[in-house]
């Protein structure tokens, strides 16, 4: 029944093509969290870019990030590179083909691990992600959280049930066109389901309250001042961010954090700005500009302030900062809200 409505409604994306694993595993990662649309396009471009498990290994940090720019979730990027060095250097660049040994390596949890197995080995495993747990649900009414413990293992137990003995790879991929072109989270197109008359949730009317509700996500606020300094010959500061928080490993203008969403006065910006520079004579706050950017579990309040200073940047020698032309700005990884910001404003 399932497999019938998967042949009727072939859904042909970039890295169903070829059962590469390298190409399955990379659109396997940027799949995590992120939807399908916006994936193809970085996909492609990534694939040109490292065209190889060796060629990615041999890259730079700076270039992966870089190439990841916009996808957001960064750790992805990092844990992808670690990856493919420990596949090339520790595992004589043969891609591990069952789901506990890719579940060793950095980046790849247990659905992953099950997703790669079964498109590129045709390993026996059902890979349950939120479109599977959706579906299952439904169609069998289970009323648990499925994000639990042991929610997680019974809707396992459940998807390799169902799988039996048939191909893991084309059930794998027709239960997740149905999650995502069917069975959706809201306004699911019941009428077109393969288990329209069979499914409990569609019965007896309890769509909209299955899967159970997770938890809504407490965020957490932070107020960001980023200060875009442009000196008479277009030059700029930025630096690397090497802290264990978010955006790790990206670049950013110089930065001031404290608890309020106001701006800054100017005389606080000369203050700020004075422990990094040598000069702030003839300093020039442009404009301000306030952002509001939503992370999983973080509400960022942006405050953008573009400021000229005419004299050239000279940075005092304990600086974290590097000067670097606004031209060259293109060549760094950034994280999409500035990226946003310096393309639009400078």
């Amino acid at each position: 029944m399932l497999l019938d409505w998967s042949f009727e409604n072939p859904r042909v994306l970039p890295w169903h093509i070829a059962q590469n694993p390298y190409k399955i595993w990379i659109s396997e990662i940027m799949l995590q969290q992120t939807r399908t649309q916006q994936v193809e396009n970085y996909y492609k471009r990534f694939i040109k870019k490292f065209p190889t498990l060796r060629k990615l290994a041999n890259a730079h940090i700076d270039e992966v990030l870089h190439s990841w720019e916009g996808l957001g979730y960064y750790s992805r990027a990092r844990n992808l590179y670690k990856t493919a060095q420990i596949i090339v250097e520790e595992l004589n660049s043969q891609f591990p083909n069952t789901p506990e040994e890719l579940n060793r390596l950095p980046g790849i949890g247990k659905y992953t691990a099950a997703a790669i197995s079964s498109f590129a080995f045709q390993y026996p495993i059902a890979a349950v992600d939120g479109n599977v747990n959706r579906v299952l649900s439904r169609v069998f009414g289970l009323l648990l959280d499925t994000n639990s413990t042991y929610g997680k293992k019974e809707i396992q137990k459940l998807a390799n049930l169902c799988l039996g003995n048939s191909n893991s790879s084309i059930f794998n991929q027709a239960m997740m066109d149905l999650g995502s072109q069917i069975c959706q989270p809201k306004n699911p197109k019941c009428q077109n389901c393969p288990f329209e008359n069979y499914c409990k949730a569609n019965l007896e009317d309890s769509i909209s309250s299955i899967p159970l509700k997770r938890n809504t996500i407490v965020k957490k606020d932070r107020m960001m001042h980023y200060f875009i300094i442009v000196d008479k010959k277009n030059m700029s500061l930025i630096k690397k961010r090497e802290e264990q928080d978010i955006w790790n490993g990206l670049y950013e203008p110089m930065l001031f954090e404290n608890k309020n969403k106001k701006f800054l006065n100017k005389d606080l910006i000369i203050k700020l700005l004075k422990v990094h520079l040598k000069s702030t004579e003839d300093l020039q706050i442009q404009e301000c500009i306030q952002n509001l950017h939503l992370l999983t579990h973080q509400r960022l309040w942006i405050n953008f302030y573009k400021i000229n200073i005419k004299n050239l940047l000279a940075l005092r020698n304990n600086s974290p900062y590097i000067v670097k032309s606004l031209k060259n700005f293109e060549n760094f990884a950034f994280p999409r809200i500035i990226r946003k910001y310096l393309e639009t404003k400078l």
